[in-house]
């Protein structure tokens, strides 16, 4: 795949939504047959959706923001200790006296598929736009939200627009459905796109999920890749990348980042969800987001054959 040219300088990336913190087991198998089920694997690490697209935009070379939520408690600890080292800044996360992070017991079956038991705590609380820097999204390339905290994205959403800020939309349920009238790049999940048309049927889904002439609008499809709807019947298939699959956990997050990198670089949405899909799949090789791929291996990964984007 033809990329355009890396960005000499980092674009800048604001991720606001989700962060927690995961506890991940693989175990033998899912649904479980009796009360004790073998784990043959453990491992702790960040999760949430904003926060993860965070880390992946970051190991790509932007300059990321993290809008977020954590208690003062242990888990927002260990959670802000590892989004500094992976390079997202976390000035911008609120951190709640008393408050409970949010944290996510993941069960990640042998084929790689995993089973989430969310617990949110306090990590959803509303928050007011003049809470945080406004100069962050002033000098944002792209905004990635995740709709998880509808009040402060209305805002944030609303903002970008008057400073023509392209955001971009990590859609996973129906949940706060009006706000996605205000994103510029819809990205739905397969699961998201089946409860908006009442059935599973991407393709026809793509126009059920618009809301706007000009935005675009995509559908993530797993090991399927993704459809991409640039509008006026333009609809792409952009392929996924043959992995050997440890843990899918987080590859939407991962997805959506790279998505969003590509966003705020300039580049094409065709060409941003040809790198996101890379990412993805990358980040399904081991456990958490011990696999979430540096711009080095997402290029190396894209160089290898694979029919790009086609139209149908």
């Amino acid at each position: 795949m033809n990329l355009p040219p890396w960005p000499s300088a980092p674009p800048r990336v604001l991720c606001v939504g989700l962060s927690t913190l995961d506890q991940l087991w693989r175990v033998a198998e899912f649904p479980p047959r009796h009360s004790r089920t073998p784990a043959s694997a453990y491992h702790r690490s960040g999760g949430g959706a904003a926060a993860t697209a965070a880390v992946a935009a970051a190991r790509l070379g932007a300059a990321v923001d993290l809008w977020a939520t954590v208690g003062d408690d242990d888990a927002g600890e260990v959670v802000l200790t590892e989004l500094t080292a992976m390079g997202v800044d976390v000035a911008g996360v609120r951190r709640l006296t008393g408050g409970r992070t949010a944290v996510n017991a993941v069960l990640v079956t042998p084929s790689g598929e995993r089973n989430i038991f969310p617990f949110l705590g306090d990590s959803v609380r509303e928050a007011s736009l003049d809470e945080f820097d406004p100069t962050v999204l002033e000098r944002s390339g792209a905004v990635l939200v995740d709709l998880r905290v509808p009040e402060l994205t209305r805002a944030v959403l609303l903002r970008a627009r008057q400073l023509g800020v392209p955001t971009v939309g990590d859609v996973s349920t129906t949940g706060h459905w009006d706000l996605t009238h205000e994103l510029d790049h819809l990205i739905a999940s397969q699961e998201c796109a089946a409860q908006v048309l009442g059935r599973d049927d991407p393709r026809a889904a793509l126009a059920v999920l618009r809301q706007r002439p000009d935005q675009v609008v995509g559908v993530t499809l797993g090991e399927q890749g993704m459809l991409l709807d640039l509008g006026n019947g333009n609809v792409l298939s952009v392929p996924a990348h043959p992995v050997n699959v440890v843990d899918t956990t987080g590859a939407g997050d991962v997805f959506h980042g790279a998505y969003a990198f590509g966003v705020a670089a300039g580049w094409s949405a065709v060409h941003s969800a040809e790198l996101a899909s890379a990412a993805a799949a990358l980040s399904c090789t081991g456990i958490g987001r011990t696999a979430i791929p540096d711009a080095g291996a997402v290029r190396e990964l894209l160089l290898r054959p694979l029919a790009r984007a086609s139209h149908s």
